[in-house]
């Protein structure tokens, strides 16, 4: 074999890249594949009456660290609800932060397309006053948000979500609103000591 049929046959670089992209989307079906796997365990967990950590319970029992479980979870829970699942992970954990704090699909969709997920959550995440909520507030409105997915509700978006919450506790007793905000002050307390 001479010189230029060997050059012939091997792949050129254009070719090996082509290949590189194949093997990455191909990689990347499968990661969003596990990370629906794992917001769906989320949900299981969730139904189940869990609370807590989910993260470091998937993360224990998977083997894996408490940010890799995070992520995938939240990458599952943006593709669940219609993200672009040719986003990378990282652009859909920023989906669904932004999901959480009101942007609807389209919208999410949209700065995904145009490289700026991370600017939409973030705006979102410090609203119009430039206040940012509180990690432990932003927590339980995630919690009380993928609640009302379980329930067949993560069709609606967040800011309807957080309507039916706020419906909700105008119907809830003043006994029972007096017993909720006594284990939050005796939680918030203990917590400061």
């Amino acid at each position: 074999m001479t010189g230029q049929q060997l050059e012939a046959r091997a792949p050129t670089l254009e070719q090996d890249m082509a290949a590189w992209g194949e093997s990455y989307r191909a990689a990347q079906r499968d990661l969003n594949a596990r990370a629906l796997a794992a917001y769906a365990l989320y949900l299981r967990w969730t139904v189940a009456g869990q609370q807590g950590d989910f993260s470091s319970t998937l993360a224990r029992h998977a083997g894996l660290s408490r940010t890799t479980a995070w992520r995938a979870w939240r990458a599952g829970y943006a593709l669940h609800l219609g993200s672009t699942a040719t986003a990378d992970q990282g652009d859909l954990v920023d989906a669904a932060r932004a999901l959480d704090n009101g942007a609807s699909v389209s919208e999410v969709n949209t700065a995904l397309d145009a490289h700026t997920i991370r600017d939409l959550a973030q705006q979102l995440d410090t609203g119009s006053v430039g206040r940012r909520m509180t990690t432990e507030a932003a927590q339980l409105r995630q919690q009380v948000q993928q609640r009302l997915g379980t329930l067949g509700l993560e069709h609606l978006p967040p800011a309807e979500r957080d309507e039916l919450v706020f419906r909700a506790f105008l119907t809830v007793s003043d006994e029972t609103l007096a017993g909720i905000v006594a284990a939050y002050r005796k939680t918030v307390e203990a917590g400061e000591d």
